[in-house]
This record gives structure tokens, sequence and C-alpha cells, in this order.
């Protein structure tokens, strides 16, 4: 268990070497800001870019659609005047009752 402890104690203190205090001061956090904002430019990718042009057009073409499709609806208009019953009432006539008063005549 002490060889390995000592083992851990090596480790711990060659990572302290390879990777010193970073240098605390009033400037730290912006400079750190400055180094992460560096990088979000640089990774800009086509992807991306191809992505929110995708995202604008789509929007672009749902306004066009909707500007050009929601005046044409005639909203005054009744489209249903009875209910689905009813429109099957309408279509099929009960046809049973003409078999069972032919039937009765027999």
């Amino acid at each position: 268990m002490d060889r390995m402890k000592d083992r851990l104690d090596a480790l711990w203190v060659e990572y302290r070497e390879a990777t010193p205090d970073p240098e605390v001061g009033p400037s730290f956090m912006p400079q750190m800001w400055q180094k992460i904002e560096a990088r979000r430019v640089e990774t800009t990718s086509v992807f991306r870019r191809l992505a929110q042009i995708c995202v604008m057009a789509a929007v672009a073409l749902a306004l066009v659609m909707s500007a050009v499709l929601i005046p044409h609806n005639n909203f005054d208009e009744v489209f249903y005047s009875g209910t689905y019953v009813d429109a099957l009432a309408a279509e099929h006539s009960n046809d049973y009752v003409d078999v069972f008063a032919a039937a009765d005549l027999r």
C-alpha cells in the first residue's frame, strides 16, 4: 500500500511541475475570455453557417406561405352544416327497412 501511495505522490509532483498555477491578477478573467472568444470565432464551421442559412430560409418561406394562403381562405363560408352522423345518414339510405317491408308482404 505504501508503494502505491509513493507512486501516487510522485505522479502528483510530476503533474504540478507540468501544469504550473496560472498567474492570478486583475486581468486574469478578461484574458481568459479573450482566449475563449478567439477560439469561438475560429471554430465557426461551414456546416453551422449552412444550418443558419437553412433555418432563415425556412422561416422566410413559412412567412411567405402564410401571407399568401391565409388571405385566400374564406372564413365566412360555412363548411359543415351537420354532424358526421348526419352526413352518413344523407349518403346512405336505410336499405334494411325496404328489405324488411318487402319480407312482411310475402
